[in-house]
C-alpha cells in the first residue's frame, strides 16, 4: 500500500500537575481517543481515574540499563488490574502510556485487534526492545470495525514520537548537511551518520562477528539484544545489519562494528556519494523520510467473526 499524505495535527499536552514530571492529559486533533502520561512513582495514585475503565491499551516505556536501549510493553487496559504485580516487577519503565477511547466506540475485540497489530509492528520496525514474549492472534473483524481499530492505531502511533516513545520509527534518515562516514578493520565494513543527537549505522554495513579483545560488557548486551531482535542477522562469518540502526554515539557504533574498544575516530569521512557499503543510500535526507508504519489495507474479501455464517449476509 502506498503512504498516504500525511495531513497536519495538533498534540495537546496539559500537565494536570503543574509539574513536567508529573501526570499528563493528551489529546489528539484527529483522534477519538484519549491519553495519559503516568510517572512510574505516581501509577497507584492515578489508578481510578476513567480511563483505566474504559477501553484501550497501555504501552510501559523506558530504557533498558544493560544495553541502552528503549523498551517498551504493551498491554491492554483491561487487564491491567490482572498484570498489575508483572507491571510493577518490571523495572525498566519509567512511564505507563495510556489511550482509551472515548465512550463506547471500541469492544474487547478491537482492543484485542489493537494490541496484536501493535506487537507485530514494533517487531517489523525493529525499532525498540519489546518486552511481549506472548503471541497476540488478531480476532477477526467486520470492515467497518477493522477501519475503527486501524484508525486508532494510525493516530496513536504517528502521536507516540511528540511523546518521546519511537519504537515504531525506522532509524532517522541522513540530514542532506551531514557527512557519511565509514568504518573498516576485523573483516567488517559499514557506514554511519550522525543524526537528532544519535549515531545511525548504515543497513547492509557488517560488523565483526567475534569479540577482539575489548569489547565492554554493555555493548556485548547490546550486541544481543540485537540479535534478538533480529536487526544483526549472521551472515557466514560475519554478521549484517538488516536495518539502520541507532545508537547514542559514534564510538559504540564503532566498537558494536569492531567487536573492540569503543573508538569514535575509527569512522572516516566517505564520498561515495552517500553510498552505502552495498550500493544504497546510506541515508535519506530530511524531505525523503523513511515511512513508519503504515495503516493495513483492507481485504477485499470479508471477515466474520466467530459465530457468523455465510446466511447471515443475506
Amino acid at each position: 500500500m502506498a503512504q498516504r499524505n500525511r495531513r497536519g495535527f495538533s498534540v495537546r499536552t496539559f500537565l494536570a500537575s503543574g509539574r513536567p514530571e508529573g501526570l499528563s492529559l493528551i489529546e489528539h486533533s484527529q483522534w477519538i481517543g484519549r491519553g495519559l502520561v503516568i510517572p512510574r512513582h505516581e501509577l497507584d495514585k492515578h489508578l481510578k481515574r476513567g480511563e483505566f475503565r474504559g477501553t484501550g491499551i497501555y504501552i510501559l516505556a523506558g530504557i533498558n540499563p544493560q544495553t541502552g536501549c528503549e523498551r517498551i510493553g504493551i498491554g491492554q487496559i483491561g487487564n491491567l488490574r490482572d498484570e498489575l504485580e508483572d507491571v510493577r516487577g518490571a523495572g525498566y519503565w519509567s512511564r505507563m502510556l495510556v489511550f482509551a477511547a472515548d465512550g463506547p466506540r471500541l469492544h474487547r475485540d478491537h482492543v484485542d485487534y489493537i494490541e496484536s497489530r501493535m506487537i507485530d509492528m514494533a517487531r517489523e520496525v525493529k525499532g525498540a526492545e519489546l518486552d511481549n514474549d506472548n503471541e497476540v492472534d488478531a480476532p477477526k473483524l467486520y470492515e467497518a470495525d477493522e477501519a475503527d481499530a486501524e484508525h486508532f492505531i494510525e493516530r496513536l502511533v504517528t502521536m507516540l514520537p511528540a511523546l518521546g516513545v519511537t519504537a515504531f520509527e525506522a532509524a532517522p534518515p541522513k540530514p542532506s548537511s551531514t557527512p557519511t562516514l565509514r568504518i573498516s578493520g576485523n573483516g567488517a565494513v559499514g557506514d554511519g551518520y550522525e543524526a537528532r543527537g544519535r549515531f545511525v549505522i548504515s543497513g547492509g554495513s557488517t560488523a565483526t562477528r567475534s569479540d577482539q579483545g575489548g569489547l565492554p560488557g554493555y555493548v556485548r548486551d547490546l550486541r544481543e539484544s540485537l540479535l534478538t531482535r533480529g536487526v544483526l542477522v549472521e551472515e557466514g562469518k560475519q554478521l549484517k545489519f538488516a536495518v539502520s540502526c541507532s545508537v547514542p554515539s559514534a564510538a559504540v557504533g564503532a566498537s558494536l562494528m569492531l567487536a573492540g574498544k569503543p573508538d569514535a575516530d575509527a569512522w572516516k569521512p566517505h564520498s561515495n556519494s552517500g553510498r552505502g557499503p552495498t550500493g544504497r543510500d546510506a541515508g535519506d535526507t530530511d524531505d525523503r523520510r523513511a515511512p513508519t508504519v503504515e495503516v493495513k489495507p483492507l481485504k477485499a474479501a470479508k471477515a466474520q467473526p466467530a459465530g457468523a455464517t455465510e446466511d447471515d449476509d443475506d
